[in-house]
């Protein structure tokens, strides 16, 4: 027999031949007979060459019997090499398979705003489900392989090996999956902290206008008017101090807990630190100018009662009238 089935090359072809070659085997087994039937006869019949005759049978029938048995080892081959073609088809599909996903786990991506990591996350669920969903064709390709192996299939070895390589690759996706979704929830959660942290900023850029108003009133109503105003920003910057708190707390305790943003989270919390206290610092002094102001509008409110009432009174105190 030849080792043409060796070589996966045009195999379809070499089975087709090889069909076709015990074809012609089995249509020529009768005449073989035939051939086989004559000579015992002759033998059976006293011929005078009978031994020669018993030589030449049994030449042809080991012949044939060779003949044979390389046509059914060279068949049951071919068969074995066809089936491992269709095994490393599979093989190869999962392999293509397998190096896509793991170029999208090598991928650093972890988005840049909040919908953008959002839809990261959906993308690496899919993926998930996908690398489970592949369990049922890693398992396909095992039972394969041990098949192969337990029928003592001739490049069982490279079978086996091939299996092993495949299954390591895929155990190998595990870790790097597990990590990547761990990392984008830590993304998800510190895109979460910047938009709640520009929240806080927006909400101190919208009330920077009133406490830094350089209005001090033109009178007494006025500046109390302004000082009533006043009184109600400040309420409403204590009242919002707990959620410059909350997000502070929340900034803090992923510094601590060492997440790869933790330099951007740093600078981007004292930053709001600065501008909340740069607040309350002007809102302090807006209170402490409008004090001033109220005090100096005072004392002229009260300076001209006391003006007006002597103007009120001098011409008593000038007449001249002594009764």
């Amino acid at each position: 027999t030849d080792d043409s089935y060796l070589d996966p090359t045009n195999l379809n072809g070499k089975v087709q031949k090889h069909q076709n070659f015990e074809q012609e085997l089995n249509a020529n087994k009768s005449r073989i007979d035939e051939v086989l039937e004559s000579g015992i006869e002759l033998k059976e019949s006293g011929h005078v060459q009978s031994e020669r005759i018993q030589l030449k049978l049994d030449e042809i029938n080991d012949l044939w019997q060779d003949l044979i048995k390389s046509a059914e080892k060279k068949g049951m081959r071919l068969a074995e090499a066809s089936q491992q073609q269709q095994y490393n088809r599979g093989n190869e599909d999962l392999e293509l398979w397998l190096s896509e996903v793991e170029g999208q786990l090598l991928s650093e991506d972890y988005g840049k705003d909040l919908t953008s990591v959002q839809n990261l996350q959906k993308k690496h669920a899919l993926l998930e489900a996908d690398v489970g969903a592949h369990q049922d064709r890693i398992d396909g390709i095992r039972i394969s392989s041990e098949q192969f192996v337990n029928a003592g299939h001739f490049d069982a070895e490279n079978i086996k090996t091939k299996y092993d390589a495949l299954d390591g690759r895929y155990g190998n996706l595990m870790k790097p999956m597990s990590n990547r979704k761990v990392r984008l929830m830590d993304s998800l959660a510190v895109q979460q902290l910047f938009r709640d942290v520009e929240d806080e900023e927006a909400w101190i850029r919208e009330k920077e206008p009133i406490i830094n108003s350089t209005n001090r009133g033109r009178d007494l109503i006025g500046v109390q008017n302004l000082i009533k105003k006043h009184q109600a920003s400040m309420s409403e910057i204590n009242n919002h101090e707990p959620r410059i708190d909350a997000v502070s707390r929340t900034a803090q305790n992923m510094v601590e807990d060492g997440h790869f943003a933790l330099d951007d989270i740093k600078n981007r919390l004292s930053t709001l630190h600065d501008h909340w206290n740069q607040l309350k610092e002007k809102a302090n002094q807006r209170k402490q100018d409008l004090d001033d102001s109220l005090q100096a509008h005072q004392y002229f409110a009260d300076a001209s009662e006391a003006e007006s009432w002597m103007k009120e009174k001098e011409p008593l105190a000038g007449n001249a009238d002594y009764g």
